[in-house]
């Protein structure tokens, strides 16, 4: 791939040490179609979380906790205050313009992964706690800051995620040092005016300028990199007044999502965007307020945890972070830890398409990954 340079084998092989039993897998892949059927929006994943509870409590002796939002399930083999590992998987869906929702993004198949992690980690010895995290809202940004939590109830010492990655080779390993995926945030420009007959624009303050203004100004206020870091500002949409024709417009929004390798670039990608913003709606009259949604911090991964992924899963080093975001960020902020991806196949859809569906042939090769990580602390 493009993206990723050979640091040891690139096609999944399972642990010629471990055997795994084909019923439970079976299991795996029942449990991965039932969430696929019933999909739930970020923060109304009601019944996903029952369905994720009840087969862990009737197929595991894995202590169940709340946590935030979401909950975890805690294999204890130690005092409880020595440093444990702690696995993250999500399961929230993404909206459909009909109004339903659909998991387009594979986390179905992540929270059944982590549930088959759990059902081979009941009869096994890691020499750790660990903790497998169920988290809800990732896909807004808010699920993880709720499952902070868990660093409060328990002594996590290290944490791991991952992500599948259609268009990457079936069930090879692809992860970094430093940052793995990008901030991003979601940021809402308001321009108010005031409202007049078309017939009178005179007598109105309209926002039609400004906004073309901003818009053709963008490029220039935000450079292509910064020493050598990605820098990205997308225009999601504008709205300008409405569709009555007697009556000009006064009001306008601009959305955007702004993107970066570090946080602190996207923070003045932030301010130079907004401040302008600001400055033109002044020089023009009109009122400004902003509004930032689905924040999302840099995925910094720990140089040697990023090395154990690679190492204990024969993985490929990836040259560039990925552009995408991931809340997995929050928790690299509390603790080190690394997120990595997993390929789904070099020919399946990508994601957030409405034509991808998560492999089960996939569940395996994550489910090995995982406890390849868990082993690799034994060594």
């Amino acid at each position: 791939m493009q993206n990723s340079k050979n640091t040891g084998g690139s096609q999944f092989f399972p642990n010629r040490n471990r055997l795994y039993d084909p019923k439970l897998l079976e299991k795996v892949v029942r449990l991965r179609q039932a969430l696929h059927a019933c999909p739930e929006l970020s923060g109304h994943e009601e019944k996903t979380k029952l369905l994720l509870k009840r087969f862990l409590q009737e197929n595991t002796t894995l202590e169940l906790n709340d946590c935030g939002a979401g909950f975890y399930a805690a294999h204890i083999e130690t005092k409880r205050d020595l440093p444990g590992i702690a696995l993250r998987a999500d399961y929230d869906a993404l909206p459909l313009p009909n109004g339903g929702a659909a998991h387009l993004c594979g986390h179905d198949g992540h929270a059944a992964v982590l549930c088959g992690v759990a059902l081979i980690l009941s009869n096994m010895k890691v020499g750790r706690n660990v903790f497998l995290l169920f988290q809800p809202a990732e896909e807004t940004g808010e699920g993880a800051q709720s499952c902070l939590e868990l660093f409060d109830l328990e002594n996590v010492g290290e944490i791991y995620g991952a992500h599948n990655l259609p268009g990457f080779p079936f069930g090879e390993i692809t992860t970094r040092e430093g940052t793995f995926a990008c901030a991003s945030q979601g940021v809402t420009l308001e321009l108010l005016g005031k409202s007049t007959h078309a017939a009178y624009p005179e007598l109105g303050i309209s926002p039609a300028n400004t906004v073309g203004r901003l818009l053709s100004e963008l490029p220039g206020l935000v450079p292509e990199s910064k020493d050598g870091k990605l820098l990205l500002c997308t225009v999601i949409g504008a709205q300008l007044g409405e569709k009555a024709f007697g009556m000009a417009a006064s009001n306008a929004e601009v959305w955007l999502t702004m993107r970066a390798e570090r946080d602190e670039d996207l923070s003045d990608m932030h301010r130079s965007i907004s401040g302008r913003a600001q400055a033109l709606a002044s020089e023009a009259g009109l009122k400004f307020q902003q509004e930032v949604q689905d924040v999302f911090p840099a995925t910094v991964n720990d140089r040697l945890c990023a090395e154990r992924v690679l190492t204990a899963c024969h993985g490929k080093v990836l040259e560039q972070p990925m552009r995408w975001s991931e809340d997995f960020g929050h928790y690299l902020k509390r603790c080190k830890g690394a997120f990595f991806g997993i390929g789904a196949g070099a020919e399946q859809p990508p994601l957030h398409n409405t034509g991808y569906d998560y492999p089960d042939s996939l569940l395996l090769p994550s489910i090995d990954a995982f406890l390849n990580i868990l082993e690799s602390f034994g060594n």
